[in-house]
Order: C-alpha cells, then sequence, then structure tokens
C-alpha cells in the first residue's frame, strides 16, 4: 500500500527526531565539560603565571627541574597500566566487584613500577639541581618533596579511570574544579614566601585532595576490597612489555628541552626561560582533558567500526583545527602572549612560535596515540624509538644545544616521526576492525 509523500516524510521525520536529540544531547555534555575545563584551565594558569612572575629566575629553574621529574616519575610509573585499565574497563566497568579487581590490580602494578621509576629518575633530578647551583640542603628538600608528590599520584592515575568509563563528567568536572581552585588559594596565601619548594607543597596538597576525592566516588560504584585478578594482571603486563621501551623513550623525550638546557646553557635563566615557555602550552590542556575524560573512553567502549572512524575523526580534526587556530594567534600577537610571563621573557617571540609548533605537534600525535592505545592498537609502535633517534642524530649537526631556540627547534622536529608512526598505527588499526567485522 501507497503511503504517499507527506506519510513518508513523517515516518522520516519521526526516524530522525532520536538521532538529533542523541546528537543535541551529547553536545550538551561535551560543551559542558568544555566549559568547566576551560575554567579549570584558567585558574591552572592563573596559579602557574603567579609562579613564574614570583619566583627569580634561579628559584623558576629549580621549580622548572622538579616538576619535569616529578611528571617523568609519574609517567614511567605507568608505562602502559593506565592504557590497558581503559581497555580493559571499556568491558567490565558495568561490574561492581569485576572493575574492582581491574582497579586493584592497575594499582600494585604501579607501586611496583614506582619504585624502579624513583631508582632512575631521582639521580637524574638530584644531578640537574647540583649542576644549576641548588645548595646540599636545597636540593635534598626538593627531591623528598618530589617523591612526596608522587605518592597520591598514583593511585589518581588508576582511580580516575572510574568516572570517565562511567561517564561521569559531574564528578570529573567537580575533582579538576576543586584541585585547580585549591592551588590557586594555595599559591596566593603563600605568594610572600612563594619558592620552588612551597609552589610544589601547594601541589601536593591538592594532589592528596584529588586522590581522597576519587577514592571516596570509587568506593561508591567499584569493589575496592576486591583482590587483584591474574587475568587483568596478564593483559596489563602485556601492554607494559609492548609499551615500556616505547615510554621509557617518551618520558625522556618529553622532557628532553629541560634535559638539553639543563645541561648545555650556560645560565640558569635559560632553564627558566624554557620553563616558563611551557607554561603557554597550557592552552592545550583543555583539548587533553576532553580526550582523556569523553572521548577516549568513549572510543575504548564504541564496537562499531562506522562509529569509531566518525570519533577518529571529529576528535584529530578539532586538534588540528585548534592547534593551526593557536599558531596564528601567536604569529599575529606574539607580544601579548609573552607578557603573560612578565618582564623577564618579553625577549623571546622567535622562541615563542617554536614552542607553540612544538606543542601543536605534539598535541595531535598525543591524540592519535590515545585513540590507538584504547583500541589496543599498539603493534609496531617500538618504531617510534628508532624513527625518533635517527632524525635527532641528524639534526645533531645543525643545533645550538646551549640556547633555548636550538633546543626548542630539536623539540619540534623529534615530534615528526611519532606522528608519521600513529598515522600508521591507526590505519592500520582500522583495517583489522573491519577484517573482524566483516
Amino acid at each position: 500500500m501507497n503511503l504517499g509523500p507527506a506519510t513518508s516524510s513523517a515516518a522520516a521525520a519521526a526516524g530522525f527526531a532520536p538521532v538529533m536529540r542523541r546528537a543535541f544531547y551529547h553536545a550538551r555534555i561535551i560543551g559542558n565539560l568544555a566549559i568547566v575545563q576551560a575554567v579549570v584551565q584558567v585558574l591552572s594558569f592563573l596559579s602557574g603565571i603567579l609562579i613564574i612572575r614570583s619566583l627569580t629566575q634561579q628559584e623558576y629553574a629549580y621549580f622548572t627541574i622538579a616538576n619535569t621529574m616529578q611528571g617523568t616519575l609519574n609517567l614511567l610509573a605507568d608505562i602502559g597500566i593506565s592504557a590497558g585499565v581503559i581497555s580493559i574497563g571499556g568491558r567490565v566497568w558495568q561490574e561492581r566487584h569485576r572493575f574492582g579487581e581491574l582497579i586493584n590490580t592497575g594499582l600494585h602494578l604501579r607501586k611496583r613500577l614506582a619504585l624502579i621509576a624513583a631508582a632512575v629518575v631521582i639521580p637524574v633530578l638530584y644531578f640537574l639541581l647540583a649542576r644549576n647551583g641548588a645548595g646540599l640542603a636545597y636540593r635534598s628538600l626538593l627531591v623528598v618533596l618530589v617523591l612526596a608528590g608522587l605518592v597520591p599520584q598514583l593511585s589518581i592515575g588508576v582511580l580516575s579511570a572510574v568516572p570517565r568509563l562511567r561517564s561521569d563528567i559531574g564528578r570529573i568536572q567537580l575533582i579538576d574544579f576543586t584541585a585547580a581552585a585549591l592551588r590557586l588559594i594555595g599559591i596566593l596565601s603563600l605568594i610572600w614566601l612563594l619558592s620552588a619548594a612551597t609552589a610544589i607543597a601547594v601541589a601536593i596538597v591538592t594532589f592528596i585532595i584529588q586522590f581522597l576525592m576519587l577514592r571516596h566516588y570509587a568506593a561508591g560504584v567499584v569493589d575496592l576490597h576486591a583482590s587483584a585478578d591474574s587475568e587483568d594482571r596478564q593483559v596489563i603486563v602485556g601492554f607494559i612489555r609492548k609499551l615500556a621501551p616505547n615510554a621509557v623513550f617518551y618520558c625522556f623525550q618529553g622532557q628532553i628541552t629541560v634535559f638539553l638546557i639543563s645541561i648545555f646553557a650556560n645560565s640558569v635563566s635559560s632553564v627558566a626561560e624554557v620553563g616558563a615557555l611551557g607554561r603557554l602550552a597550557m592552552i592545550f590542556a583543555v583539548l587533553s582533558n576532553l580526550l582523556t575524560n569523553v572521548f577516549i573512553p568513549a572510543f575504548a567502549r564504541c564496537q562499531q567500526t562506522r562509529k569509531l572512524r566518525i570519533i577518529y575523526a571529529s576528535v584529530i580534526g578539532g586538534v588540528t583545527a585548534f592547534g593551526i587556530g593557536v599558531i596564528c594567534l601567536a604569529v599575529l600577537f606574539p607580544t601579548q602572549f609573552l607578557f603573560i610571563l612578565g618582564n623577564n621573557y618579553t625577549h623571546l617571540q622567535g622562541e615563542l612560535l617554536l614552542m607553540i609548533a612544538g606543542a601543536v605537534l605534539n598535541a595531535i600525535a598525543g591524540a592519535m596515540w590515545g585513540l590507538n592505545s584504547a583500541k589496543g592498537w599498539i603493534s609496531g609502535s617500538w618504531m617510534y624509538i628508532p624513527g625518533t633517534l635517527v632524525t635527532q642524530v641528524a639534526l645533531i649537526p645543525f643545533v645550538d644545544f646551549s640556547s633555548v631556540a636550538g633546543v626548542l627547534l630539536f623539540n619540534l622536529v623529534s615530534a615528526v616521526p611519532s606522528l608519521i608512526l600513529n598515522v600508521v598505527l591507526s590505519y592500520r588499526g582500522f583495517r583489522s576492525e573491519q577484517s573482524a567485522t566483516a
């Protein structure tokens, strides 16, 4: 029976309405998260700028070294654990006891890796602080503070998977906002006593509060008394084995500008300049949080090849467009960017562009890697190491490692192999997904 064009149009409209409602629902969630994350990053950015403007260049150099080494410690204590938790959690997050087994397995492995990471990183931190003029007592204090800050971060890295996989955006927003606001309040309260040590101590307090909030939330939805699961352990250890060479190398690469300038520069002010410029890369933190809290967990849960392609194209396209926009702004308004950092850094216009360009390439490659690892598309990722090393060896004759511009240029070009490799991993991943569903 022919229902006629009017009836057909009505049926099509009725079928289209739920699709539009879902689209608007997801757009509203992402929009709300983006707004709150923008506020969070503004608070974090203000904290960073207050530290830059309040500390002498020597103190800020110490802060940059200590903060960089703390980040390195946290990354080395992960090496595939978070990727494994997200990947497995995408299948078991609705089962309270089963999810608890996974979380406790991840926590146990992170603590074991942290001991190994500390044995490697702490001597390097001590050497870099001594190399840049920190006294024995002060460098020892900074080492203790860095280790103290690592303890709550170990749990945060695993427990944060709970609200992410449950898509509890409100809880994520609350925890992030609380931590950023308390850090800013702490910096303002100690502004007259601010030093590298007090700035790191304030960060430790915020880490502890984040940990307590995450644990309280997780205890309500996950069985935190569940025993670690041997099968989960084997799967995560498999991630660690695959990712360990890459992760260790990436930790070094991610902090290479600070390493190089700390060792080769003739002045401690150069270390402070690299650290200050790096603060401007926080522009990309909103995107990073959206990826971590929304898109990567959604990508991990998705089992439809067509939808995977849409999410992937939207994420990478969005990150690329945002990065190009930031580069254009840095070209047009370099003075305004550098004014934020204070009078000690207004001469770094050329260095600003190098830093922003490097941050854009790393943001795109990082987004690709986050999506690839969420689906376990990591076979062959070891090629990142020889590809990057060959590139860097080729650069050595042409780079002045004692200058800020030199190390930033080195960092920029070093990001290219990672970008190319992640394109290849994504292509192969989609091919395997298509074959599996054919």
